[in-house]
């Protein structure tokens, strides 16, 4: 598993931030781990104008290998604290969501779709839901699977609109999902 961390300083300024951390994988023999463990949204100041709805802080692109010693069935989830259907709790006011981009395994593309239902491809990681890794649209074993996670964070427009300091956070881990 892999935490995971968003940040955000308000008042002065907005600081937002990831934190990605490495830890086991819940697969015995296989090691999950990710490019980077700080995503940086830099500062937002008071002033800067946004949207009535919102912000969208940007997308920011992190790498996520698997490597297992023998082949495995590889499907993940991201575990963190739901915003709604589709993301996760970005402070209190904000959300995340974790989108999948190029999936291979063993160097080749691959498709991904829902652990519950196999028929419905899917590469977003969404609360409560696991993805598995798909070849001829069946679950497919193999020794590397790679993908870029985008992480697309959004901000309401009140959560910006506070006078002193303010952080906001967002986090979870990535598990490996063995048998579901």
């Amino acid at each position: 598993m892999n935490e995971w961390r968003i940040g955000c300083l308000k008042g002065l300024g907005l600081l937002l931030s990831c934190l990605l951390l490495a830890a086991p994988a819940s697969a015995a023999n296989c090691r999950l781990s990710l490019s980077q463990p700080i995503i940086d949204y830099g500062l937002l100041r008071p002033g800067e104008q946004l949207e009535n709805r919102g912000a969208s802080l940007g997308k920011r692109m992190v790498r996520l290998n698997v490597i297992c010693v023998e082949a495995a069935v590889i499907a993940l989830r991201f575990q963190g604290v739901p915003a709604n259907e589709t993301g996760y709790r970005f402070g209190r006011q904000g959300f995340f969501n974790l989108t999948l981009q190029h999936p291979q395994l063993d160097g080749k593309p691959i498709e991904l779709a829902q652990w519950h239902n196999p028929t419905e491809r899917d590469a977003q990681l969404r609360p409560g839901q696991s993805l598995v890794v798909l070849v001829g649209g069946a679950p497919a074993r193999g020794h590397a699977f790679s993908a870029q996670v985008q992480v697309d964070t959004w901000l309401s427009s009140a959560a910006t609109a506070v006078g002193n300091k303010t952080t906001y956070e967002g986090n979870g881990r990535f598990e490996l999902v063995s048998g579901g």
